[in-house]
């Protein structure tokens, strides 16, 4: 299904009001820079890509006792006034039922298929990193990792590299758990 956008930006407000329509009730969007974007279902492999850095996360946490929440590709946050669903995103503190969740993630995953529009990824990425919010982009067919940190210059990982979580003490992923 198209989404036939405004010809004008919206504001927050009548965002909400349009995504909360009981028509509405079954879809995925994001709102980014007074823009709604329509998120499809990607493909298994994506969504494995990002239950495996859950999967490694929440180990992690649990055997280190730390608190850790998670959410998928469906979990919808409030970033100022932009609302967001990465394929992943962790904080510690708890979820809420409240659409969106008032309280942006620490960090968040964003598996890059071919279908994304590189336009809607700059605009995502910059309003994360306003947040201040540690992002990873992957890119499953080259096999990389993009990692932007607020105030680092973006690094790229490959196969053989470690990541270090910074928003989480003492947490490494290694890039081959993510592309089993």
């Amino acid at each position: 299904m198209v989404f036939q956008a405004p010809s004008k930006p919206m504001t927050f407000d009548e965002f909400m009001a349009f995504a909360l329509l009981p028509e509405n009730a079954e879809r995925n969007f994001e709102f980014v820079d007074g823009e709604i974007v329509e998120k499809f279902p990607g493909s298994t492999r994506n969504s494995g890509i990002a239950m495996d850095v859950g999967y490694e996360s929440a180990i992690y946490c649990q055997q280190t006792n730390l608190a850790y929440h998670i959410s998928g590709a469906y979990g919808a946050y409030r970033i100022g006034n932009n609302v967001v669903t990465p394929s992943f995103a962790y904080k510690p503190t708890p979820m809420t039922t409240e659409y969106p969740d008032p309280v942006p993630p620490l960090w968040v995953v964003e598996v890059i298929s071919p279908n994304d529009k590189v336009k809607d990824i700059r605009k995502k990425r910059q309003r994360y990193l306003d947040a201040g919010i540690l992002l990873w982009e992957v890119y499953p067919d080259e096999r990389l990792i993009d990692v932007y940190a607020q105030g680092q210059p973006p690094t790229t990982y490959g196969i053989n590299d470690t990541i270090e979580v910074s928003v989480i003490e003492g947490l490494r992923i290694e890039v081959a758990k993510v592309f089993r």
